[in-house]
């Protein structure tokens, strides 16, 4: 079964852009916060394949290992990360774009994904639930991988 995804999700961090903007230079550092993410695998300039861990219920049989490539482009000046699919890379397309609004003394980061899962096995008596619910599963991650790097630009860094 296919799968589409499509998400929408921000955060608001308590620190200026200028504070935030480094999250740009830091391409990979900023991709690895992502949770589920067990391999990311260098494919050329700024262009991975992304290979997670399980995600779904295992008691639902509703379970699926997603991996995709993508080609980033980072627009510094519009505090813009975005990146679009690999053809022929692993068995999801997923293109999006991460952005960092100045809001003065705040930036809120905005996240944007959409996608579609290939090839995902869902008992036919799930076929309705399932999208809902990868979507639901997808979300949190967004959720989580957003709180992650709001707290790694608020938490000094050790020297």
């Amino acid at each position: 079964m296919n799968v589409d995804i499509r998400i929408e999700r921000s955060v608001e961090v308590d620190a200026p852009f200028k504070k935030v903007a480094p999250l740009l230079d830091d391409l990979e550092g900023t991709i690895k916060r992502f949770p589920k993410l067990r391999k990311l695998t260098k494919l050329g300039n700024n262009a991975y394949l992304w290979e997670m861990s399980v995600i779904g219920s295992k008691v639902a049989n509703i379970a699926h290992e997603v991996s995709y490539g993508a080609k980033y482009s980072i627009d510094a000046k519009r505090g813009e990360l975005s990146w679009q699919p690999i053809a022929d890379r692993g068995n999801a397309t997923i293109e999006g774009r991460f952005k960092l609004l100045d809001e003065g003394d705040k930036t809120k980061l905005i996240f944007n994904v959409r996608g579609k899962l290939r090839d995902v096995p869902v008992p036919l008596m799930y076929r309705l639930l399932a999208p809902p619910f990868i979507q639901g599963k997808f979300t949190r991650l967004v959720d989580i991988f957003l709180e992650s790097t709001r707290d790694a630009v608020l938490t000094p860094k050790k020297r």
